[in-house]
């Protein structure tokens, strides 16, 4: 594999990162790879997942972990959140008892305030992000080195990652206006934050996430990361088979092979012209992961972090 620019491997090796891009797109698979290279090279590293049904799990081959983050290889930590735990813990923070918790917040009447309350899961789930990005252990240090955020699809993303700044411009004085501005500065910090953009190569994806990483500049104000284009399918000898499906087209039983094989060109050829757009309207570092039908999440995900640790592509500079 061909090293990265330096820029893409300081990029790659900031403190707080977010993944994020179109549904479908790999962002997990994106999140999973890097929080592992990272892992392997002795950094502590946390990985979570924003409300979703563990997919960083499934990708690592691990159990699924909530609540607090557990160790689930070699340097590496996992963590899914969901606004119900998240609240919990913010809760906690602040009445210190649970039996105080419990009495107040499991109140029905109290719950169903709480439901109506606009974004309130995102707060406390970014919260959550930002309280392991700031936590220290009992020497005073860091506790990790790096967090990485597997974030949302598209709109939910920029809800999650922009409802910080939009509380503390908002709310009256007090701790949670504090907060809320704490997690926004860690969101906007352009030398130790980013947000990588993850596509495939189709017209709606490539559309999506560019039109998204204008909005998380201009609307968020956060640093752009390197944009992951996957599921890239190797041309292979398409073309110099071509002149055999064409020849086949003559025969009655091959057209359907026929059919299929123009069907592929199609396909390799309007990969490209997304490619060709994606590198033309964007001044951003852009890394083409090629997918072959045979690899599992898993796989990938190994293969992936294992290249990345090679010094031409992810070497030790911060």
């Amino acid at each position: 594999m061909s090293g990265l620019p330096i820029e893409a491997k300081k990029l790659m090796q900031r403190r707080f990162q977010v993944v994020t891009g179109k549904g479908g797109v790999g962002r997990t698979l994106i999140a999973a790879s890097l929080a592992s290279t990272l892992a392997k090279l002795g950094k502590k590293t946390l990985l979570l997942e924003v409300n979703a049904p563990n997919h960083c799990a499934r990708v690592l081959g691990t159990e699924a972990i909530m609540g607090d983050p557990q160790l689930v290889s070699e340097n590496l930590y996992l963590c899914s959140m969901n606004p119900e735990d998240a609240l919990r813990e913010y809760a906690l923070m602040i009445l210190k008892f649970p039996a105080l918790y419990r009495l107040v917040f499991e109140n029905p009447l109290v719950k169903y305030f709480l439901r109506s309350v606009p974004s309130l899961g995102e707060v406390t789930m970014l919260g959550k992000a930002w309280f392991h990005a700031t936590e220290v252990n009992d020497g005073g240090q860091a506790k990790y080195d790096h967090v990485i955020i597997d974030a949302p699809a598209t709109g939910h993303a920029l809800t999650f990652l922009s409802v910080a700044r939009v509380v503390e411009k908002t709310v009256p004085r007090g701790p949670m206006r504090t907060e809320a501005g704490k997690m926004a500065a860690l969101i906007e910090d352009q030398k130790n934050s980013c947000a990588h953009v993850v596509f495939t190569p189709e017209e709606m994806p490539v559309t999506e996430g560019l039109e998204l990483s204008k909005k998380l500049q201009r609307d968020v104000g956060m640093k752009l990361g390197v944009y992951f284009m996957n599921k890239v399918r190797l041309a292979d000898n398409a073309d110099h088979e071509l002149s055999l499906v064409e020849k086949m087209k003559g025969f009655e039983e091959l057209r359907p092979y026929a059919a299929a094989g123009f069907a592929r060109k199609s396909n390799l050829e309007n990969q490209n012209t997304q490619l060709k757009r994606l590198f033309l309207q964007s001044e951003n570092v852009v890394k083409v992961l090629e997918l072959r039908s045979v690899e599992t999440d898993a796989h990938r995900v190994s293969k992936l972090s294992s290249d990345w640790l090679e010094l031409s592509a992810f070497g030790g500079e911060q």
